[in-house]
């Protein structure tokens, strides 16, 4: 016959238990790419231009206009100093403009599934803590008109049980 001890516990109850709890995740991703692509390239073309701030005023040494039509602009500064940790209210400022054009480029569909693949597996594998955990991979193909539509489901087993101090 069963039974159970009624009473008071005064001591201190200790809980100590291991366990490796694994679950399967699904990771995923979709994304559409296109047959024709405008691609920015760069045509290793730069210019520099300098200016000095002096508080609030500043003075270019340059013409406003770029010389060039499509250009990323970088900005520098850099602000004087008399000490190591005294500075004056002058800064000087570089300006670098680089030059990139627009280039129009018709994929096969071997092309871009290829292309489409490599780009969302490195996105996935950047999520996922370990490669050696993927168990499955699915990957999903629609085709479209002007494009492809590419989808990429990874299952992976990973471990998800925490360790921590459990208080009564």
């Amino acid at each position: 016959m069963g039974g159970y001890l009624e009473g008071k516990y005064t001591g201190t109850r200790y809980v100590h238990s291991l366990a490796d709890i694994q679950a399967k995740i699904w990771y995923s991703k979709k994304e559409k790419f296109s047959y024709n692509q405008r691609l920015k390239k760069s045509s290793e073309a730069t210019e520099t231009k300098y200016s000095i701030k002096i508080n609030n005023f500043t003075i270019n040494f340059y013409k406003t206009l770029s010389k060039f039509k499509n250009y990323d602009t970088i900005m520098e500064s850099k602000k004087l100093n008399l000490f190591s940790n005294f500075y004056l209210p002058i800064e000087i400022i570089k300006i670098t403009n680089s030059e990139f054009y627009y280039e129009e480029v018709i994929y096969t569909e071997e092309e871009l599934l290829e292309l489409a693949k490599t780009k969302l597996e490195n996105e996935l594998l950047e999520e996922i803590k370990s490669k050696d955990d993927i168990i499955n991979e699915q990957v999903n193909v629609y085709k479209f008109d002007d494009g492809i539509e590419l989808e990429i489901i990874y299952e992976v087993i990973e471990e998800i049980g925490t360790e921590e101090k459990i208080v009564f």
